[in-house]
């Protein structure tokens, strides 16, 4: 997650370089204060100005962006000057660059002077030439605005709040409510106690059991703005000023008002309410939370390269330069992969009838023998899975748990197989269990509600899923151990063993549905997968007995 001194570069005007004051939203996404919008404007020729590209505040759709090659602001030398190289009659006009190194244009056409017969609205802002042109100081590009001016742009209200709690948070630290002399700095706020702790007040006060362990403790600067937390600003149409913002158009992308569907052009597109949508974009929480393991992975990752780069030992490079390539171009690739798009929500009430696609999913006939071959497969392991023997044979890079799923997929019958552990080392806790196909890989299997499993150490197991654990049974893994998995769809049961010897009581029942063989480790393990295996003497068809073992 970025510092708070790298999000402050985020909250700066680039002409200005000060905080952001009124932002208004270019159609090209980037921001820019009001008034250092009004100092840039360039007013081009009556003449040379094309009719067609007029600037509407209605969507990025609206804008006729200027062709950059034949109407560039820049010179090619970088020379500090910047002209319209399609307007023969046009002066240059001299380049300044802001605080922030961003190159920018005061308005190379005088504003005519104030008319004084002409009354005018105390603290409104004087009219935009006609003709009156802008540049996106961050990419550049350019646009003719309409008749409405700078007003046809939508004011940034969210970047504004942002900015506006940024500042109050950097204005001065908080102190413990609870401190007797001298309040220390506080380092926590509860929101449901409505008071600020220090680190030894917490500990005494709020202690983390009880009905205290469910209260929410949030940094003082986010519980001060919670404090002072006011209703949400209402929005206004820029197309109809009288009225508030209340659905959003799903194809133009941008909120629209009651009136634009009644006479506007978004009368036919497809709408949805304003706040369910604003709710779907904020699951984005979750992706950042997920962006952030991968940051620190990703840096962990840089640092060991940065590290096998300084070996001076040509062929211990080489042993494991290839392998470290590819987790580095995989690492690049999944950075691409659309992390923070929105995820769809059960906020939303989807008419879709699955009936017949779940019908036709429990005809396929993935492996129903009870008798199966697979291995584990590759393509949807996380990438710190090491594979060998054939992909029968796996481990980890990473000290971390991460998941591999096998190459098959179980909907009906009754199957088993085994794993050997071939090493173990400073007493990790593997998992071995069943799971769904989008179950998360960077955790211990079971953590989610998409996988079943039983983890084991060097002395006992546990059954766990969705984080749930239960039924501690004594008795371990070590090296040379076996671990054997009995799924039996028929009635609905997972069964685990160690060393051909039933561990525990059923451990899951009712289950239906397609489930993968799978497993999670760390670099501590090693593990080899047995499949085509007759299912053990010991289980027979039958009721489980009230005690959870198998009749």
């Amino acid at each position: 997650m970025a510092t708070m001194d790298e999000m402050e570069e985020e909250l700066k005007c680039p002409v200005c370089g000060s905080f952001y004051r009124e932002p208004i939203i270019l159609p090209c996404s980037h921001n820019i204060c009001l008034a250092c919008a009004r100092n840039i404007l360039v007013q081009t020729p009556d003449a040379e100005s094309p009719q067609s590209s007029r600037a509407s505040g209605s969507g990025v759709s609206d804008y006729d962006y200027l062709d950059l090659d034949k109407m560039s602001l820049y010179s090619e030398a970088d020379s500090g000057y910047g002209s319209y190289g399609g307007f023969v009659s046009a002066p240059t006009t001299p380049c300044q660059k802001s605080p922030n190194g961003v190159r920018v244009f005061p308005p190379s056409v005088p504003q005519p002077p104030p008319q004084h017969h002409l009354l005018q609205h105390p603290g409104s802002l004087p009219p935009i030439p006609r003709n009156s042109c802008i540049t996106c100081p961050q990419c550049h590009r350019s646009l003719i605005l309409d008749e409405r001016g700078l007003r046809g742009f939508a004011k940034n209200r969210v970047l504004e709040g942002v900015v506006d709690r940024y500042q109050q948070s950097k204005a001065a630290a908080l102190k413990c409510q609870l401190c007797e002399k001298s309040p220390k700095e506080a380092t926590v706020m509860c929101e449901q106690c409505d008071v600020f702790y220090c680190d030894s007040c917490r500990l005494r006060c709020h202690p983390p059991r009880g009905p205290l362990a469910k209260h929410r403790l949030v940094p003082p600067a986010q519980g001060r703005i919670s404090r002072r937390a006011s209703p949400r600003k209402i929005s206004t149409c820029t197309e109809h000023e009288l009225e508030n913002l209340s659905m959003y158009c799903v194809q133009c992308k941008m909120p629209v008002c009651y009136q634009c569907l009644e006479e506007g052009k978004h009368g036919t597109h497809e709408v949805k309410a304003l706040g369910a949508m604003w709710k779907l974009h904020k699951v984005v929480r979750d992706q950042i939370s997920h962006c952030t393991v991968k940051l620190r992975q990703t840096t962990g990752l840089m640092e060991y390269c940065l590290e096998v780069i300084k070996e001076n030992d040509p062929s211990g490079f080489l042993q494991i330069s290839d392998a470290l390539i590819r987790r580095v171009h995989m690492t690049e690739s999944q950075w691409g992969k659309g992390t923070l798009t929105p995820r769809m929500t059960s906020d939303f009430d989807l008419t879709l009838d699955s009936g017949p696609l779940l019908q036709t999913i429990h005809q396929l006939d993935f492996v129903q023998m009870k008798v199966a071959w697979f291995t584990f497969d590759p393509v949807s392991a996380h990438p710190d899975i090491i594979f060998s023997n054939n992909n029968l044979t796996v481990t980890c890079s990473s000290y971390d748990d991460r998941v591999v799923l096998g190459s098959a997929a179980f909907s009906r019958g009754v199957h088993y197989w085994e794993m050997t552990v071939d090493r173990y080392d400073n007493h990790p806790d593997p998992t071995f269990g069943v799971a769904r196909g989008d179950v998360l890989k960077d955790v211990m299997l079971g953590k989610d509600d998409k996988a079943w499993a039983m983890y084991v150490d060097n002395n006992r197991s546990w059954f766990m899923h969705n984080n749930s654990h239960t039924n501690r049974t004594d008795g371990g893994i070590s090296k040379g151990a076996t671990i054997g998995v009995l799924l039996d769809f028929t009635r609905g049961l997972l069964i685990f063993l160690i060393n051909d010897e039933q561990q525990g009581p059923v451990a899951f029942e009712g289950l239906e549905g397609n489930y993968y063989p799978a497993i999670s480790l760390n670099r501590n393990v090693q593990v080899t997968l047995h499949t085509g295996l007759p299912i053990p003497d010991f289980y027979t068809p039958g009721e489980a007995d009230p005690n959870g073992s198998v009749c």
